[in-house]
């Protein structure tokens, strides 16, 4: 196989995606337009058709005006109140409502054409204040639309306006005026006399036009009036206005604009021939119109709402279908209202207020979300939309994990979890403490007439006491407590019941033991408290009777006792579950809601208002559920959390986990309760038996031993407590090794069992001894849980969920906008959860598909009927062919999906080409998809997502081939050529299970492999001799070889044991027989599956070779790509199968003849060498003469044939002059520019310069030249005319200057006037007139030269000797250069990088203007290195970058490549140092700028401050300067000794400036003193630049006074210059003289005055100039004045 080369994708789909399409149109910005120009140029009537065919909105005053009328809106009411009363609109309501309706939603996604705006009125704007309007809109405008007309032919134009006064209409010239439309009829009958072909055609045409202007002469010529504002005068007063207070700054505005979006249109041409320039410029540039919205609405057919969703969408798709097969598509909104989404809820559309958009159907919940859908669907449709509001509520039993299940739902929907536990909370508490005061209240009351009662009781016992007493006179203790106890009253036994049943559950649990302990020490304390008692009663009986009476009746709430009562009312209270209503829960969750709404929006760009909240731990019944309903807080998405595999097993292991320690406890107190018990009942059996023991002893023995009894039984009692405290050690023992047991579940340790005791043996009187019980937690396997009664609560916690969860489920199924997701929470992590809730909750929102069904078939079918009714040729065609071909020709028509007829499922999960069945297809987005089984069918259409392309195309499975053929058809040649042309691998079947079986077999095996005999050898000395000794070289490694193969074959072979796969293989090879599926199995699919042959591809040689091989890959789905069946000839094959030997013996002869051969082609090598290198010296001398030939015919003019090339080449407009005039007078021959060429023309003579660049600007804006561009043949030819050129910004990208010399300009120009092409009328030929012309150009060619070079640098030279395809190639080479210079650079600025601005013609104005902060200073050098390196030397723009809209300018092409890859570092904000204030920059000065300074003195004395520096400041670097290389740097003047030190202190002034001089310094040459210089040194050192500049002035002006003489005059001028200008007088002294020179001048300047105004003939006072006469007479008032006076 060969080295895999790159892989090339083969993409079953465009590369462009509808959703990333419609994304990318949704967040584009709409085509704004401006159209500008002088009033009546026709700027509204090009913007409504530019607005009605791209679909923008109109904004222009009248049209804003009846919109709002209409409308009936605030301002359009305010303006009818005014039009009633017969006012004006002000300005200031018009301008508002167009800047409203600018920011309007409609316009934010139409865009806008705005005319009229700015306006020429400044009522309430000004014009600058209108202009900055327009460049701080927040949609600013894409293109501005220049109209350009002469004053001339738009007064003319308006001038001929006329107006119906009835229709309103306007009509032009050409329309009402009988001349025009008779010349039109002039025109018409000449053009049939010359198309007569297309007479027949156009005779309709002029009939009704015909008709037309006899209507017009007849009908309405008479009605038609003129307006006022169309008097000529009226016209040409708006334009000269125009002219002067908006056409400067409109200029402006333009000039900021980029030329790319400035289209600048000739008003004279026809408003069509504008539209279609328009709009082809519109189109150029790639933008796209306007997207309408289209109301499906038929009239005919109602929809109910009650239609299923699929019948709605069928019958919405093909309302207004834009072609047939072209049907709606559907969106993923589905039936949900957009707009109510983006609000926050999910509202199902009506039927009724359908629509479609960018192809796709949206249906809405009201006419108000249709309204505003309609005004701007961006916001509703842009991303995340559509996206689930994330209203959810999570239910699932303890522990089941919804609060962590809420928690990611809100962290992926950026959302809040509401707890209601703790919403309620502080109603619970607020309850709670109105519950317990209540209690409190209640209690008291009770209580006290309880401690009433009791105290009456116990004074009745005490005097029943007493009278017993008295009776008997004597009672024994237990019998009066007996007493005591028996009538003790019903309440204080319940007050008693009462306080134990608030105890807590552990003292519930306590032991027999301990209750009875603390029954016997109550029963003490009673008994004592009666005794004393009964013992006061004996002593105090009176006494005590009145302090009893007063007792009882202060009973208050203070009392001890009723205090008792109450915090035991209150305890009881304070633990009593609160039930609040349902209303409560649901306005704690309203307001919850509400405050998080107010928050909303900021969880991220393009969040909806409402939603974004899920819900735990409520609702809990269904009574809250209906309250929840009617207060409008359903959620979206209802999640169920179960656990029912394995009888919820999973959650009780959960359970049992998380309350582990808890359980065990239980457990273990349990079983040691039990225990203890059963010990217990083992003591007192065994007490039984010992008194039973007892009894018989003592009947037995006489009353002696009775001692040692009482011994023995000592001896028991004091075992008894050391086995108690034995006891207890043990269940601490236990105690403290329970996490262990609990753990483990298995026995306690060695060192933690309980060791019995040993007790006394029986027989001495003592009990045997009892082990202690083994306490151990119950076994459960690892996955699960105890099943012990401890777990019963949980259990019942559990059923009371589902008990709960049934009741619910039917409510909250009712509605029919809730989703429920069921989930199963038994092996599921928080993230499959989270994604099975996505996938829910999102559902609605994706695209989904559908089954084909036959109403899909009805519909194709009606749909190609349509599209054949339309296309008749179509329809003959389908009609000739049978019903089979109609089928398929049908199918063909299908809009098919991304893997076409192949079956998505096996490309997704195969990587297979398996082709579908058309009966197992479905539809997924009105695209038809084919499976190879309904089974991958039903995966399709559960998530189709996942099998289709989204950002980038399907990859496509690499090439697999199936190569087939007999023996010697040539199939592995053929393979293994085309796996190497390929980059695949390439397997031969057989030779793989040769492979398969050699390991065993040591060889191959077949009828071909056999054995043959040996041949004879070839004599080896004769072969030597001839072919020398490399050949024997080779022949020597040959016989080895032989011999080696020899010895292998006569080795002895083994006997092989194969097993039975591969003698099924082995039996295929040598008999042919069939392989078996499972053999199969093992080698044919890792083709398909496993890499690197699955992504790489194969050519599979020989397989599959009968008719079972072929049916068990289409089996398996293992689809080859192609299968190649290689058919040959029988004779064809015989000839290559030839025997071995035969080839055997044709190698040893083509090496015996290899070194004859080799020998040979040497010779004829050096031959062929000679030959050749003879061929290429004749050749070279007949292409000399060739050349020479073709100089010979070349053609005059070079420039010519390449603006031609290139015109056709590149699709350019070749424009001369002479095509730029003819183009004017042809096209526009009332304009006032034809008028005024052909008033040159006719009278013989040239057009003159401004008129032909003006005809030239004109030809400029055809749309040719503004998209494809222009080549401009010859021209210009002047200084004159590229000034005016610049003039009119008309600035080539790049001149040609196609040199030639003089003998070979009048050879060519003679060849031409030979040929037999030349022109049937009189040309300028001749020699005197070539010569007359080459002397004029060749005297302009180098001032036009020198000027492009400097200012523009595009200016080329190429040598027209050559022929004209050297010519075209070194031009066309320059172009290629200079295109992509320019593509570089828009793409570039567009992708908001720095580009490179070299070569793109831009001027020094451009370049001052758009400077960036860094001015001309290098902002890369004072980045790295901090220097200031000034780039205005030098005008080039070679390294010089655009970066925001700003120019910058380099130091080199290194400091420009680091600017380009980084410039954001050398900008601000990250620029690390700014540019320094202009203040604070170096200043070159120039020596009459240093002498202008006088007497500023040079800083360090005059010495080179940069020398001085670098010289470490020693007095050998004291260097003075020259004034020749000074600096001005913070106001101090610095000189140098040479420009290179001049240039390192502009560099880094901050470095040089401030040095201070040493106090020894080299010695002064003494100066020569001013007054010791002779007269005119003195002069000339001391007022020569002051007389210089006076004598300058005085030539200059040539001043005259009146009356006085030149001399004096000239005398008396000097005199005042020099004292006006003197620099050592005052300021005030200066000013004065400068008011004396200039009433001098004013005063001289009378004399030209008068005369060019006086005339010879008299003239009256009202026909002179208004200030003749003042100056007259201030003239004849100066006779006799001396100027020097006053």
């Amino acid at each position: 196989m060969a080295s895999p080369e790159k892989k090339q994708d083969y993409p079953f789909v465009d590369i462009f995606d509808e959703d990333e399409a419609e994304k990318s149109f949704l967040l584009s910005k709409p085509t704004c337009l401006i159209i500008l120009g002088k009033p009546g140029t026709g700027k509204k009537t090009l913007a409504r058709k530019i607005a009605q065919l791209w679909k923008c909105t109109l904004i222009e005053a009248l049209e804003v005006i009846e919109e709002n009328i209409t409308a009936g809106t605030e301002y359009g009411l305010k303006m009818q109140e005014l039009l009633f009363g017969g006012q004006s609109i002000p300005e200031e309501v018009i301008t508002k409502m167009i800047l409203k309706k600018i920011e309007s939603p409609e316009v934010a996604h139409f865009g806008y054409v705005l005319s009229g705006f700015p306006s020429l009125s400044e009522e309430y704007m000004t014009i600058s204040e209108q202009i900055e309007k327009i460049r701080n809109l927040k949609l600013k405008p894409n293109f501005l639309i220049n109209l350009k007309c002469p004053d001339y032919d738009l007064c003319q134009r308006l001038s001929g306006q006329r107006q119906h006064p009835d229709a309103g209409q306007i009509y032009q010239r050409n329309q009402w005026d009988s001349e025009i439309i008779d010349k039109r009829k002039k025109k018409k009958d000449q053009h049939k006399g010359e198309d007569e072909e297309e007479e027949e055609e156009e005779e309709q045409e002029e009939e009704d036009e015909a008709a037309a202007d006899a209507i017009m002469l007849s009908d309405i010529l008479p009605h038609l009036v003129q307006r006022p504002e169309d008097f000529l005068e009226n016209a040409e007063a708006r334009i000269h206005l125009y002219k002067d207070t908006m056409l400067y700054p409109l200029e402006d505005m333009m000039a900021e604009q980029d030329s790319q979006y400035l289209i600048e249109l000739d008003g004279n041409k026809h408003p069509n021939e504008l539209f279609a320039s328009v709009i082809a410029r519109l189109q150029s540039m790639g933008l796209r119109n306007g997207a309408l919205i289209t109301r499906l609405q038929n009239p005919e057919e109602e929809l109910s709402e009650g239609m299923e969703t699929d019948e709605l969408f069928r019958t919405l798709s093909s309302f207004k279908i834009i072609a047939p097969r072209y049907r709606w598509c559907r969106s993923r909104w589905g039936r949900a209202c957009p707009v109510a989404l983006k609000e926050g809820n999910i509202v199902m559309g009506l039927p009724d207020l359908a629509v479609s958009f960018l192809g796709k159907m949206y249906l809405f919940s009201s006419q108000e979300a249709l309204r505003e859908f309609m005004l701007n669907p961006r916001p509703y449709l842009l991303p995340p939309m559509p996206l689930p509001p994330c209203k959810v509520v999570v239910f699932g039993p303890p522990l089941s994990g919804k609060t962590t299940l809420c928690n990611w739902i809100a962290n992926k929907y950026k959302g809040k979890v509401l707890d209601m536990d703790k919403l309620i909370q502080p109603c619970m508490e607020e309850a709670r403490k109105k519950v317990i005061e209540q209690a409190r209240i209640d209690a008291i009351d009770v209580a006290i007439t309880k401690v009433k009662n009791k105290l009456e009781i116990e004074k009745m016992l005490k005097e029943q006491a007493v009278i017993d007493a008295q009776e008997t006179g004597s009672y024994k203790e237990t019998d009066e407590y007996e007493e005591s106890e028996a009538t003790k009253p019903e309440e204080e036994r319940s007050m008693e019941e009462q306080s134990r049943d608030t105890r807590s559950d552990t003292s519930k649990e306590k032991t027999d033991n301990s209750s009875e302990q603390e029954a016997e020490s109550s029963v003490d304390t009673k008994d004592t408290t009666e005794d004393t008692s009964m013992s006061r009663t004996d002593g105090e009986g009176t006494t005590e009777e009145l302090n009893e009476d007063t007792s009882e009746s202060e009973v208050t709430a203070d009392h001890p006792e009723v205090q008792a009562l109450v915090e035991e009312a209150v305890k009881i209270a304070a633990q009593s579950p609160i039930m609040l209503p349902a209303e409560v829960y649901a306005e704690v969750l309203e307001e919850a809601i509400t405050e998080l709404t107010k928050k909303n929006k900021d969880r991220f760009p393009g969040a909806p208002e409402k939603g974004g909240w899920v819900l735990d731990n409520y609702p809990t019944t269904s009574e809250h559920w209906l309250v929840l309903s009617e207060k409008g807080l359903l959620p979206d998405t209802v999640v169920c959390l179960k656990n029912i595999e394995k009888n919820g097993i999973f959650l009780l292991r959960r359970l049992y986990l998380t309350n582990k320690d808890e359980i065990n406890s239980k457990i273990l107190e349990r079983l040691t309760d039990e225990a203890l018990k059963k010990q217990k009942e083992e003591e007192e059996t065994r007490r039984e038996l010992q008194e039973v023991l007892k009894l018989k002893e003592e009947n037995q023995q006489p009353v002696k031993p009775a001692e040692d009894k009482y011994e023995k039984y000592e001896e028991v009692e004091e075992y008894s407590p050391l086995e108690t405290e034995q006891t207890a050690q043990m269940q601490s023992v236990d105690s403290k090794e329970e996490p262990k047991l609990k753990e483990s579940g298995d026995k306690p340790p060695l060192e933690t069992e309980v060791i019995p005791q040993v007790q006394p043996d029986r027989t001495k009187g003592v009990v045997e001894p009892k082990p202690e019980p083994e306490i151990m937690l119950p076994e459960f396997p690892e996955d699960g849980f105890p099943d012990v009664p401890e777990i019963e609560p949980f259990k019942e916690k559990i059923k009371l969920f589902m008990h709960d969860w049934q009741i619910l489920e039917p409510g909250i199924s009712d509605s029919s906008l809730i989703q429920t997701a069921v989930l199963e929470i038994a092996e599921q992590t928080p993230e499959t959860l989270l994604n099975q809730i996505v996938l829910v909750m999102e559902k609605p929102f994706k695209y989904y598909g559908w089954e084909i069904s036959a109403e899909d078939l009805d519909e194709e079918a009606d749909d190609l009927q349509a599209e054949g009714e339309a296309d008749e040729e179509l329809e003959e065609e389908e009609q000739e062919e049978n019903d089979e071909d109609e089928d398929k020709i049908n199918e063909k028509k299908r809009h098919m999906g991304d893997t076409k007829h192949f079956c998505p499922v096996s490309l997704k999960e195969n990587f297979v080409l398996f082709p579908g069945i058309a009966e197992h297809g479905a539809i997924y987005r009105e695209k038809f998809y084919y499976f190879s089984s309904p089974e991958s069918r039903e995966k399709f259409l559960e998530n189709p997502e996942e099998y289709v392309a989204h950002k980038e195309p399907l990859q496509a499975p690499p090439l697999r081939l199936c190569l087939l053929g007999t023996h010697g058809a040539g199939k592995t040649i053929c393979g293994r050529w085309l796996a190497d042309k390929l980059g695949i691998f390439h397997i031969q079947f057989e030779e793989r299970l040769q492979e398969m079986i050699m390991p065993k077999t040591e060889k191959r095996v077949g009828l071909e492999f056999d054995e043959e005999p040996e041949e004879e050898q070839i004599d080896m000395e004769a072969l030597f001799q001839e072919l020398g000794d490399s050949s024997q070289t080779n022949t020597e490694t040959e016989s080895e070889s032989a011999h080696e193969n020899e010895s292998n074959k006569n080795k002895e072979m083994k006997e092989v044991v194969l097993t039975d796969e591969e003698e099924i293989i082995k039996a295929n090879i040598v008999d042919n027989e069939a392989l078996t599926p499972e053999v199969l199995d093992k080698i044919v699919p890792e083709w398909w599956t496993k890499e690197p042959i699955r992504s790489t591809g194969f050519i599979l040689d020989g397989f599959p070779r009968t008719f079972e091989e072929a049916q068990y890959l289409s089996e398996r789905g293992l689809c080859p790509d192609v299968a190649v069946f290689i058919q040959v000839e029988e004779s064809d094959i015989s000839d290559r199968l030839l025997p071995p030997r035969l080839k055997k013996w044709r190698d040893r002869q083509n090496k015996k003849m290899e070194n004859k051969k080799k020998l040979k082609d040497m010779k004829e090598k050096i031959k062929e060498e000679k030959i050749a290198k003879r061929r290429a010296e004749l050749l070279a001398e007949q292409a000399k003469k060739k050349e020479e030939v073709a100089l010979l015919v070349a053609i005059t003019s070079a420039r010519s044939i390449v603006a031609k090339k290139f015109a056709s080449v590149y699709g350019l407009m070749r424009l001369s002059v002479g095509d730029a005039i003819r183009l004017v007078l042809n096209n526009q021959p009332e304009s006032e520019l034809a008028l005024m060429l052909k008033w040159h023309l006719h009278k013989g003579l040239t057009a003159p310069d401004e008129l032909a660049i003006q005809a030239l600007e004109v030809a400029l804006m055809d749309h040719v030249c503004s998209t494809a561009g222009v080549v401009i043949d010859g021209y210009p030819v002047t200084r004159k005319q590229v000034s005016i050129l610049e003039a009119m910004r008309i600035i080539p990208v790049k001149i040609f200057e196609l040199q030639v010399d003089a003998k070979e300009l009048f050879r060519r120009a003679l060849i031409d006037k030979e040929s037999t092409d030349s022109p049937p009328y009189p040309i300028h030929d001749s020699s005197q007139i070539l010569a007359i012309q080459n002397s004029c150009y060749k005297k302009q060619i180098d001032a036009i030269r020198t000027y492009y070079e400097k200012e523009h640098q595009n200016w080329c030279v190429v040598d027209a000797f050559r022929s004209k395809w050297w010519v075209w190639n070194k031009i066309f080479e320059e172009v290629q250069v200079i295109i992509k210079q320019i593509q570089t650079y828009l793409e570039r600025i567009r992708e908001g990088k720095a580009a490179s601005i070299a070569d793109l013609c831009i001027t020094p104005q451009e370049l001052q203007s758009r400077l960036g902060e860094f001015g001309q200073y290098c902002p890369v050098s004072l980045a790295k290195k901090g220097e200031l390196v000034d780039c205005s030397v030098t005008s080039s723009l070679q390294s010089a970058a655009e970066f925001r809209g700003h120019y910058y300018k380099m130091a080199s092409q290194a400091e420009l490549n680091e600017f380009l890859n980084a410039p954001e570092l050398y900008v601000p904000p990250l620029a690390p140092h700014p540019l320094p204030s202009p203040d604070m920059l170096p200043k070159k000065l120039t020596m009459a700028e240093v002498k202008a300074l006088f007497p500023k003195k040079a800083e360090m004395q005059g010495y080179c401050p940069v020398t001085y520096l670098d010289g470490k400041q020693r007095y050998e670097a004291l260097v003075p300067g020259t004034i020749e290389y000074a600096v001005e740097y913070q106001d101090k003047l610095y000189i140098f000794e040479s420009e290179e030190k001049l240039q390192k202190f502009m560099r880094l002034p901050e470095k040089y400036w401030n040095q201070k001089l040493p106090h020894k310094l080299p010695p002064i040459k003494e100066p020569v003193l001013l007054t010791a210089l002779p007269l005119t040194g003195y002069l000339e050192q001391g007022i020569a630049t002051a007389l210089i500049k006076a004598m300058n002035e005085v030539g200059c002006l040539k001043p005259k006074f009146p009356f006085l003489s030149v001399k004096k005059t000239a005398l008396l001028f000097v005199a005042y210059h020099l004292k006006a200008y003197n620099p050592r007088s005052s300021e005030y002294v200066r000013k004065k003289y400068k008011r004396k020179l200039e009433q001098f001048i004013d005063h001289c300047d009378l004399i030209p005055y008068l005369g060019t105004k006086m005339t010879r003939k008299y003239k009256e006072p009202q026909n002179r100039p208004i200030d003749f006469d003042h100056k007259l007479q201030m003239f004849l008032c100066l006779k006799d004045v001396d100027p020097t006076s006053g």
